[in-house]
C-alpha cells in the first residue's frame, strides 16, 4: 500500500476508533512539529516527515501498553511496506541506541524484547528518525511544550 499523508491520516483515524485516548492528538502535535521544521531543512521532506510523526505511535490503536505498543506499530507498518515507518515506530522511543535505555515497561514475551534489541543496535538512524525522536519530545496531546515538561509527562 502507498504510504501517503492520506493514507498515514486514515491510518490514525482508524486507529482512533480502536483506542481513542489523547495518543491521537498527541501524535498530530508530533506530526505538525515534524512537517514545520523539515520545511526549514534542506535534506528533509515536509510531509514525509509529516507523515513518519503522525504514525510513530500507531502502535497503540491495539490498545493501552507500554512497550509493546513499539513493536505493535512495526509490525502494522511493515505489513503494509512501510519500512521506513515501521522504524521509526521502535526508534522514536531510544534516543540512546540501546534496548537498556528505555523508560518503559516490556509488556511483551522475552523474544520479542530481543528482537526489539537487535532492531534497535542494527538500525541506522537518520535525520527523520531523529527529527520524530525530537518533535515527540516537544508535543503533549494538548499542544507543544518545553521539553522538561514532556519528559515529566512520560516518566
Amino acid at each position: 500500500m502507498l504510504l501517503s499523508r492520506y493514507t498515514a491520516e486514515q491510518a490514525l483515524e482508524e486507529a482512533g476508533l480502536s483506542n481513542p485516548g489523547p495518543w491521537i492528538s498527541h501524535s498530530r502535535y508530533v506530526a505538525l512539529a515534524c512537517r514545520n521544521i523539515a520545511a526549514r531543512c534542506p535534506r528533509l521532506d515536509a510531509d514525509e516527515a509529516y507523515i513518519y510523526g503522525i504514525l510513530h505511535d500507531i502502535g497503540r490503536r491495539a490498545g493501552v501498553t507500554s512497550e509493546r505498543h513499539l513493536l505493535d506499530g512495526y509490525r502494522y507498518c511493515m505489513a503494509r511496506g512501510w519500512t521506513k515507518a515501521a522504524q521509526i515506530c521502535i526508534s522514536h522511543a531510544f534516543m540512546v541506541k540501546t534496548i537498556d535505555s528505555s523508560i518503559g515497561v516490556f509488556d511483551m514475551p522475552p523474544e520479542d524484547k530481543e528482537f526489539m534489541g537487535s532492531f534497535i543496535d542494527r538500525a541506522v538512524y537518520d535525520d527523520y528518525d531523529l527529527l520524530v525522536q525530537l518533535c515527540d519530545a516537544l508535543a503533549l496531546p494538548s499542544g507543544f511544550c518545553l521539553l522538561e515538561k514532556r519528559f515529566v509527562d512520560v516518566a
